[in-house]
């Protein structure tokens, strides 16, 4: 890689509950690259009609934002948006919190709402921490070289991903899965 070519990292913005696609809507019109987890989830549209299939945020109040300039430079632009927004930082609140582009395709190949695939479930950073599994790579099927951890629930397993506080849970054979050293 070229020595002045930045690596591309993503940021997490959040807002109030169900406010999502208001602040998508702001991002999309200022041409800030950006990403809602989403599935489908049928909707009655009026009496006696067929239920409609309607994309929903999965995770209500996160949006996973490209990050095209300086921390200065997002959060005033960031300021611009009518819904109140701010962006996710460390512990100590002095760094916005980055995640690197390769764990964003990852995550963002798991969470795609029209791959026919097993269930899946989403679930805060800290919920994913407390479960007990090892470090594995999946080295079978579609989702082949994606690393996360491996759970085992109800004698079924589980391969989780966490990406800047939320992950995904997907089953899995562990039979897809090699464990990694650490």
């Amino acid at each position: 890689m070229h020595p002045n070519m930045a690596v591309k990292t993503w940021v997490v913005v959040r807002t109030f509950n169900r406010k999502e696609m208001e602040v998508s809507t702001f991002l999309h019109q200022n041409g800030l690259p950006h990403f809602i987890p989403m599935t489908y989830h049928e909707k009655v549209m009026s009496a006696g009609e067929k239920p409609k299939k309607v994309l929903v945020p999965v995770i209500h109040n996160y949006i996973f934002l490209e990050k095209t300039m300086d921390a200065v430079q997002l959060r005033s632009k960031l300021s611009e948006c009518r819904v109140p927004v701010h962006l996710m930082c460390d512990k100590d609140k002095q760094r916005i919190t980055e995640i690197r582009d390769s764990d964003m395709v990852e995550f963002r190949l798991l969470c795609d709402p029209d791959y026919a695939r097993t269930p899946s479930d989403f679930l805060d950073a800290e919920e994913a921490e407390a479960l007990p599994g090892k470090e594995v790579e999946i080295v079978h099927g579609p989702f082949t070289g994606l690393h996360g951890k491996l759970h085992k629930k109800n004698q079924k397993y589980w391969f989780v991903k966490t990406v800047g506080g939320v992950s995904v849970m997907l089953r899995i054979s562990r039979w897809y899965c090699k464990v990694l050293d650490k």
